[in-house]
């Protein structure tokens, strides 16, 4: 059943659906991100396991499809365990989130965490190839309406600091994200959505919204987020080595990078709005929104470097340093 206010039910009823689905008591349930978030850790019969919520089945059902399919392949993706009640069960890959590694990291360490990432969703993308997956998935944010409201993101981000609109050509930008939908995507790419299991492989998580576009739409989710601590120049370095991105698409990737980076400073202040600003620890440890200025302040870097790097965003880096400088104290 769904929670009274259409959220996920509480923590209570997965310990219900998991004791039904494996037999045994279930010892606690830990939730670091909440206990009325989506997906909680149940522990039971001397392991854990992993309890999603998904309110709609057909999205429910697609995400197995996936993850069965997937593990075919032995691609780094949780193991699919069951479902009951409403909630799929999958395999734990453990506490040790992307975003916290990267972040104890010194800088070579940080590189090395990083293209562990990178390699684990080309894995990932290399099995969905292998199985054939890609033909038959829909494409995503390709449309001319989704397009032009992506590149409207900084006039949106404007109106939300109280400072000038840049002079921009939001159009030609839209038109300039326009792909071909032939590689698999995972899409919501963020390093939120990653854990280190125990062996050191990156394991990806949270498989909702997969379909196909151009492929480098992950790594723009990846370097635009507040989570990601390597900047912008080395991210990009780092994605020609491991040929995440090719020459040819490296335009497409900028322009995506900085319009996410953008729509995270949105949702950012859209937050501190009404909480003020976090500590950026907390907000890591509990999977949270960055709402810190320290990460607000990253995010305007990084897609301020970026946009310096191409001729269509390049209007856009000398106003997101503006940007950056607006935002609340």
């Amino acid at each position: 059943m769904n929670g009274t206010d259409g959220g996920p039910p509480p923590a209570e009823d997965a310990a219900q659906a998991a004791e039904a689905l494996f037999g045994d008591p279930v010892d606690r349930i830990t939730a670091p991100g909440g206990r009325r978030r989506a997906s909680v850790r149940v522990h039971l019969g001397g392991r854990s396991v992993i309890a999603s919520w998904r309110a709609d089945p057909a999205r429910r059902a697609r995400e197995i499809a996936l993850l069965e399919a997937l593990a075919r392949e032995d691609a780094p993706v949780p193991r699919f365990l069951g479902q009951s009640r409403g909630w799929s069960f999958q395999s734990d890959a453990g506490n040790r989130r992307l975003t916290a590694e990267l972040e104890r990291q010194d800088a070579q360490g940080r590189e090395t965490v990083a293209a562990a990432a990178l390699e684990s969703l080309l894995q990932i993308k290399r099995a969905a190839r292998r199985l054939g997956l890609v033909a038959d998935l829909p494409p995503i944010a390709n449309g001319p309406e989704w397009l032009g409201s992506f590149a409207r993101g900084p006039v949106r981000l404007a109106e939300r600091l109280g400072i000038p609109a840049p002079d921009y050509d939001a159009a030609a930008l839209a038109h300039g994200l326009t792909s071909l939908p032939l590689a698999f995507i995972k899409w919501d790419a963020r390093p939120g959505n990653a854990a280190i299991a125990a062996d050191g492989r990156v394991i990806w998580f949270d498989w909702e919204d997969y379909g196909r576009r151009a492929g480098v739409e992950d790594a723009a989710f990846l370097v635009a987020d507040e989570f990601w601590p390597l900047p912008a120049d080395s991210s990009r370095d780092l994605l020609r080595r491991t040929g995440f991105v090719a020459p040819g698409h490296e335009p497409l990737f900028i322009r995506f990078a900085v319009l996410q980076g953008i729509e995270r400073c949105r949702l950012i202040l859209g937050q501190q709005g009404r909480h003020g600003w976090q500590d950026a620890a907390r907000m890591r440890r509990y999977d949270r929104i960055g709402v810190s200025r320290e990460l607000a302040l990253r995010v305007t870097a990084t897609a301020a470097a970026l946009a310096g790097m191409d001729g269509a965003a390049q209007p856009l880096a000398r106003w997101l340093d503006h940007a950056a400088m607006a935002l609340p104290e």
